[in-house]
């Protein structure tokens, strides 16, 4: 049996991307942490992390996604058998837009009921996935349909897309029309380098390679979508977070252009009663906010 003191060095190293970050949240000194990953790594006869940059190799990273499931098991259990109105903490991956078009508002109640504290892993929902590969949530929303190994998968529904822009932006780079030149010149807002959904859509649909671009990098839904309505670039929102702003003239629809989105919730194959009771919220949110 491996030794939990040394698994928790190298979970604690992976997080914080140091042995000096990992050696304050543990309250060591670094050299104890190095002996500590020395030890595991003598243990087990393979490289656990590099050491620059600092990070898990691939043996790392199965240990570390056991070692995170095992984790989040004792986590439930502590949340099954602690008093009734102890509040427990939970995580999931959930892309950013679900949360901008009201995720948690819409769960609430199951949150307030049940006395969870959510622990949201945000990213695009290209990559949610890898958190739960990861074992550092109890499941996530994707974009990816098919189902991690040792996990399950529920459709959650459809949520579009589309480019919008205030009426003056609209006019000044897309006066006449939403041509592959116009869009090579206008700047456009995305979430993250790695925007895949808007960098996809101008690849596919326009031919444009990213780099041929300018565009500014805006890592939450909220602030990209309040830079559309400053007017200085254009983004690909979905169309319940432009909904007002669209009715009331202050952004314009661009075009034709809409992209849709199947989202999918995928867990553990075997859930917890927790875990069970999120999921239905989730799927209850969704019926509300995404299409079928």
């Amino acid at each position: 049996m491996l030794d939990y003191k040394l698994l928790e060095a190298l979970d604690m190293v992976a997080r914080a991307g140091s042995f000096d970050g990992a050696a304050r949240r543990l309250h060591l000194t670094q050299s104890a942490v190095s002996q500590r990953i020395r030890q595991l790594e003598e243990k087990l006869g393979c490289v656990l992390l590099s050491r620059d940059p600092v990070g898990p190799t691939s043996e790392g990273e199965r240990l570390l996604a056991h070692v995170r499931r095992v984790q989040l098991l004792e986590a439930e259990l502590a949340f099954e058998t602690s008093a009734p109105d102890a509040w427990r903490s939970v995580a999931i991956g959930v892309n950013a837009d679900s949360l901008a078009v009201g995720l948690v508002a819409a769960i609430a109640p199951a949150l307030a009921k049940h006395r969870i504290l959510l622990d949201c892993v945000i990213d695009d929902e290209a990559y949610t996935l890898e958190s739960l590969r990861r074992g550092a949530v109890i499941g996530c929303i994707a974009s990816e349909a098919a189902p991690v190994s040792g996990c399950a998968v529920r459709p959650l529904g459809v949520l579009d897309y589309l480019p919008v822009a205030t009426s003056g932006f609209a006019a000044q780079y897309f006066g006449a029309g939403l041509s592959a030149q116009a869009l090579a010149a206008a700047p456009a807002a995305v979430f993250a380098h790695r925007d895949s959904l808007h960098r996809r859509w101008l690849r596919e649909a326009h031919g444009l390679a990213e780099g041929s671009y300018p565009a500014h990098v805006i890592p939450e839904s909220n602030a990209l979508f309040a830079a559309a309505l400053a007017g200085v670039a254009y983004a690909v929102v979905p169309r319940a977070q432009a909904a007002a702003a669209l009715a009331s003239g202050e952004l314009v629809g661009l075009g034709d252009a809409t992209l849709a989105v199947p989202l999918f919730w995928h867990h553990w194959a075997k859930q917890s009663p927790v875990a069970e009771q999120i999921a239905a919220a989730l799927v209850e949110f969704a019926a509300g906010h995404f299409n079928p």
